[in-house]
């Protein structure tokens, strides 16, 4: 984070002058930081005695001609010394706008976007996206800004042929991120994974007749740097592909460029390292993070992996944690992604015996998740992975200057894993505290949930989703079970580090309220349900229920204790904020969205709940006064303002752009 003089600051009404000193933040990437916390601790003017109804609202808005599903970037001082606004969108245009005027600064088109609805011979195909909500295809994941070079890294997915979608190519683009024009040539991503394994990065040059070409792979996961000198994207496995091609086989990929490399400059390779989740001959393990960024601290790299084929080792590498080490392009040679550890939460495999995957595997922490495999013809089963369960659906968080790596998941559990040694398949003695938090179920205050047994959290783990016919959840309502038969899939964690011994950690999953949890960085210290809000996620939506729960950031003043590390926050100025679907299903469909605010630390007298500071919506009802929620895109709160995204929608289903607001003191 940058930082310099931001200046004053006048409200109307109330004439309030920010401190003459104060200091201004970029927002760099996504979640604010390479910790993925997503907290501000530099945040000067917005705090708890002027964030409400009567002083905080709506200033502006911008509105694009695509869809936007990355998080807007904010480069402090960008613009004639206000910040600069940047955002990316689907039709692969990336555009600054200045904060303070609301005028667009530049608009910069990368190339031709995918169209995935209809392809040249005419034939409809969905293979980016089975509901049809996204016609163009480009830049669907955050890029990250590089403050050292000024350096704009964009990944964009482009038409190999213009007008033609059937031959596409993912490209890095190398821009200057205040003016958006480029700085050097983009790159192709494409090449054999390192592991020596076949697998293949868009393996083709991709002509007429040729049916090696994969399916292709979705990047949605932001971008992220590493201290040495790393480009990181991480890709999900994409299993939306039209029936008449033999892109059969996606997996998971983790992919690195060295940076100086793409700057042109002298000695370093402009070929990426590339890691692949699962071998050749197995699919699955796609990182999409519910678009959440990879970790990085120095050269180490985390990414957490989703459902897929899967074994006992470390070749098919779904449903885990995977730690990777990046080594730079040295004299001109390829970079490498060495992995160095690795976590497997669960299995997506055949069941054997009484429903376990492994009999004599007694550290399981679930088992019986993947739907039972038909036999083949020639009375052989078939490995088949068809639970999509993903413990990849939040993106993970590093508690900073410690070794706790949180983990959220579609179980509705928090795993904290020891980041010096994750567990391989030790799946319980391994980890941080035990059993694993299942955070956005439980409240802490109805007997025996404050120690929520690991046969509890067993239980839950392995009995949800049930297995059916049809390809969608349906928990299993039996006694113990899911409550109200909903599902509490967590898609992001946010962090208010006090001190070097810990902080809060929140999380609001889907049907359920926004929880806070005190967490201890300190070995088998579980942690403790300290308040909740009182909305509800989707409330109004039948089970089992609608994504995304709420999406977050804390934001506030950095820390004034002794001693406390540098990102840690004032918990005096301490705030939470969510946008969450107030009511329907922003996945299948569009749900209405509502931004709010609360105290991060205080709890209402005589109760558990949480103090709602600020709402655009209504207490109760459906309206969210915030329009069509974006499905993944978090608040961003940088210097005065709250940046949230929204879908501009056409009748039902019609996805017509995207629309910017911005929040601020009126």
């Amino acid at each position: 984070m940058k930082f310099a003089t931001a200046g004053y600051l006048s409200a109307v009404f109330f004439f309030l002058l920010a401190p003459p000193a104060s200091q201004a933040v970029s927002i760099n990437e996504r979640a604010g930081n390479h910790f993925r916390t997503a907290s501000n601790n530099q945040e000067f003017i917005l705090n708890k005695s002027n964030v409400n109804n009567a002083q905080f609202g709506l200033l502006n808005t911008f509105n694009f001609d695509a869809k936007v599903e990355t998080q807007p970037l904010v480069l402090e001082k960008g613009i004639n010394g206000n910040d600069l606004v940047i955002v990316t969108t689907m039709k692969n245009k990336v555009i600054g706008i200045n904060a303070k005027t609301n005028n667009k600064v530049y608009e910069k088109e990368l190339g031709p976007p995918i169209n995935t609805v209809t392809r040249k011979d005419g034939k409809e195909t969905q293979d980016m996206d089975m509901w049809g909500h996204t016609p163009d295809w480009g830049i669907s994941a955050t890029p990250i800004i590089d403050p050292s070079t000024n350096t704009l890294f964009v990944a964009a997915w482009v038409q190999k042929n213009k007008g033609d979608d059937r031959y596409r190519d993912y490209k890095v683009f190398i821009l200057d991120a205040k003016t958006g024009d480029k700085k050097a040539e983009p790159v192709r991503i494409f090449g054999q994974s390192q592991e020596g394994n076949n697998c293949g990065f868009n393996d083709a040059n991709a002509v007429d007749g040729q049916g090696k070409q994969y399916t292709y792979p979705k990047l949605r996961a932001g971008l992220a740097l590493t201290g040495n000198k790393g480009l990181v994207l991480a890709f999900a496995a994409n299993g939306e592909h039209p029936n008449d091609d033999k892109r059969d086989n996606p997996h998971g990929f983790v992919i690195a460029y060295d940076t100086r490399a793409l700057l042109n400059q002298q000695g370093f390779s402009r070929d990426p390292a590339i890691f692949c989740t699962t071998a050749f001959n197995s699919w699955g393990g796609g990182i999409w993070q519910a678009g959440g960024a990879p970790v990085t601290e120095g050269d180490m790299i985390y990414v957490a992996t989703s459902n897929g084929t899967s074994n006992n080792g470390g070749d098919d590498l779904t449903e885990s944690m995977i730690k990777l080490r990046y080594l730079p392009s040295l004299s001109g040679k390829r970079p490498e992604l060495q992995k160095t550890d690795w976590y497997k939460a669960f299995l997506d495999e055949r069941t054997s015996g009484a429903g376990c995957l492994w009999q004599d595997n007694t550290s399981e922490v679930s088992c019986g998740r993947a739907v039972p495999p038909p036999r083949g013809p020639d009375g052989e089963f078939r490995l088949r992975a068809g639970t999509d369960w993903d413990f990849g659906s939040a993106g993970p968080l590093l508690i900073p200057g410690s070794d706790v790596l949180l983990q959220g998941t579609k179980d509705g559990i928090i795993y904290a894993l020891d980041k010096t040694d994750l567990g391989h398949n030790d799946r319980f003695n391994k980890l941080m505290f035990r059993p694993p938090l299942i955070g956005s179920y439980f409240s802490g205050d109805k007997d025996g949930e404050t120690q929520q047994s690991w046969l509890r959290a067993n239980e839950l783990n392995r009995s949800i989703p049930c297995v059916v016919d049809d390809d969608w959840f349906t928990p299993c309502k039996i006694e113990g079970g899911p409550e109200n038969g909903r599902t509490h899939h967590i898609h992001a964690l946010a962090l208010a580090q006090k001190d070097a011994g810990g902080g809060i950690v929140y999380v609001w999953g889907e049907n359920a309220s926004l929880k806070a949890y005190d967490f201890s960085t300190t070995r088998d210290r579980r942690p403790v349900f300290r308040a909740e809000g009182e909305e509800l996620a989707s409330a109004r939506i039948g089970a089992p229920g609608g994504m995304p729960g709420g999406l977050l950031m804390v934001s506030g003043k950095p820390s004034k204790l002794q001693g406390a590390p540098d990102t840690a926050i004032d918990f005096d100025t301490a705030l939470v904020w969510a946008v969450y679907a107030k009511c329907g299903d922003a996945n299948k469909g569009f749900a209405e969205g509502e931004l709010i605010a609360y105290d991060a630390t205080s709890i209402l007298p005589g109760s558990r709940n949480m103090k709602r500071l600020f709402s655009t919506g209504n207490v109760g009802g459906c309206h969210g006064g915030l329009g069509m929620m974006s499905r993944m895109i978090p608040p961003v709160v940088a210097n005065g303002k709250v940046y949230v995204m929204i879908y501009r929608v056409e009748g039902y289903d019609k996805v017509i752009g995207s629309q910017l607001k911005a929040f601020g003191l009126k």
